[in-house]
């Protein structure tokens, strides 16, 4: 049974030249059993019914014009281009014999007296070039997605694996760092206790110093201001401070003198201490503070009134800037240093032996709670890793898998495009600027029976003005992962163009006829 196939298929790849059917002139073989030269004709969309030798008369009498399909007389009709040895086409009728030849076996222009070249096998030698070199490539990409496949299964298989020992790992963890934490809360505590017994003392201890300076100062003053030692101050004795003025007139009255001392004649050095003291330390000034005067040096000129003359041009060693930077010199060479009793102590001093004993003990947990936590937040960003790229949609069999975590470039005269897939969109200048987000992964964009041939990228940089910026990518099959070119076709709506093996399809056979009717 199997020779009589042959010889029919034989015949259907070298025949069509030879064995002609007979229909009229633009009327392809489909519609062959519509035009039966034995019956009247009906028009194709049934609107009349005509003898048949009204077909191709150069007259239009269907309102389809499909009784004239081999001639220009209805401006709707259509004329079919066999082509044998390339691809049947059909023509709009007016541009049969239009003197342009339009189908390759020139047989639109049989009555033009246009003498035109006959390409259809050289057009179907050069579309069937075209077809093997994309077939070629077809299943060179195809070799490529079924490894990338096959990566994919492993590679998803051994990240269940290791989703499944993170998830373990981490509970053993997460107990390490419970234990820790309790052990670091126990050693925590005493050494919490010490640092405040040794804060407390050495607060304690500078408070006493302080109110032991404060007495001396204020036993120093009174000693000072009893002018006749006879243990106890006047308010005639404080006339003399007018450092003490309170009204600001430059002097200390009488009324001012007995208000410091609350109305009181006369005070003895504890109620000094107690009442006056307070009100007075701020403005107080010991006239062993007063600066004295600076020595006078071997040599000077010992008649202060006699000046020496200045320099003239104000560059000589006795000019006025140089007098006035030495004299200040002198001021703050002879300045008395503040004494060390009046300040007070800036830091808190060493801890003591078992005081830092216990900080180490306590650092020493601390530092391997710290360790034990660092660890168990990389595992569970391990985790998270795994679970996200797990639940991602990498095509029917895992084939777009490798391309997680990659980047692909594209450099135009302007800007840097870089795709990043399952992740985001960019574009940066090429000379300074800063990177602008075109979209961020969202899901396959692809019609409903080819999804993953193509990707949608939103929630970019917003536009001024506009919206935020997004961008689709159109996948086509490639032996190469590449970015090809980027576009806008409309305002912060992006398009890219992105070859892959991973969508490359088992290429159909290529017909091997020379002749053909129709596709």
């Amino acid at each position: 049974m199997r020779a009589p196939v042959l010889v029919l298929g034989l015949l259907a790849v070298l025949g069509c030249q030879a064995v002609e059917v007979k229909r009229p002139r633009g009327v392809s073989l489909s519609n062959r059993v519509f035009y039966d030269e034995m019956k009247p004709f009906t028009c194709l969309d049934g609107s009349k019914v005509i003898p048949f030798d009204r077909v191709n008369d150069d007259y239009c009498d269907c309102t389809d014009g499909s009784d004239e399909p081999g001639t220009s007389a209805c401006y709707n009709g259509r004329f079919h281009c066999t082509n044998p040895g390339y691809r049947p086409m059909y023509i709009p009728s007016s541009r049969v014999n239009d003197g342009i030849c339009d189908c390759c076996d020139t047989t639109d222009e049989y009555n033009s007296g246009v003498h035109c070249q006959n390409t259809c096998r050289e057009m179907g030698r050069k579309e069937r070039e075209e077809l093997e070199k994309k077939a070629e490539m077809a299943r060179e990409g195809m070799l490529l997605k079924q490894q990338y496949i096959e990566d994919a299964r492993k590679g998803r298989e051994e990240k269940q694996a290791r989703l499944q020992e993170m998830v373990e790992k981490r509970q053993s963890s997460q107990a390490e760092v419970d234990s820790l934490r309790s052990k670091k809360e126990e050693a925590e505590k005493p050494e919490k206790e010490a640092k405040e017994a040794h804060k407390n003392e050495w607060e304690e201890r500078r408070e006493a110093e302080k109110a032991a300076l404060e007495k001396k100062q204020s036993l120093e003053a009174f000693t000072e201001l009893d002018q006749d030692s006879d243990g106890t101050l006047s308010a005639e004795e404080l006339l003399s401070r007018s450092e003490l003025d309170s009204d600001g007139d430059g002097s200390l009255s009488d009324q001012e003198a007995q208000d410091l001392l609350a109305g009181l004649q006369s005070v003895d050095v504890s109620t000094f201490q107690e009442s006056v003291w307070p009100k007075i330390k701020e403005k107080y000034k010991s006239k062993s503070e007063t600066p004295s005067p600076p020595p006078i040096e071997e040599g000077a000129d010992s008649h202060p009134e006699i000046q020496p003359e200045e320099d003239g041009d104000g560059d000589g060693e006795e000019g006025g800037d140089d007098d006035d930077d030495e004299e200040e010199h002198l001021d703050e060479e002879h300045r008395a240093p503040p004494s060390k009793s009046q300040g007070e102590e800036s830091e808190m001093p060493p801890y003591d032996d078992a005081t830092q004993q216990l900080i180490d003990a306590a650092q020493i947990v601390r530092n391997e709670f710290e360790e034990a936590s660092k660890s168990l937040r990389e595992i569970e960003d391990t985790i998270r890793n795994l679970e996200k790229e797990i639940s991602l949609d990498f095509g029917s069999q895992g084939e777009f898998s490798y391309l997680y975590g990659q980047c692909y470039d594209l450099t135009t005269s302007e800007y840097t495009y870089r795709l990043c897939p399952f992740n985001r969109v960019t574009q940066k200048p090429k000379v300074g600027g800063s990177e602008t987000n075109l979209g961020v992964w969202s899901a396959w964009a692809g019609p409903e029976n080819d999804k993953f041939s193509a990707m949608k990228y939103d929630q970019g940089t917003g536009c001024w003005q506009g919206p935020n910026r997004s961008t689709l990518v159109k996948l086509y099959c490639g032996k190469e992962t590449v970015v090809t070119s980027t576009s806008e076709p409309s305002r912060c709506e992006y398009l890219m163009e992105f070859y892959t093996p991973a969508v490359c399809q088992q290429p159909p056979e290529i017909p091997q006829q020379e002749e053909h009717d129709e596709l």
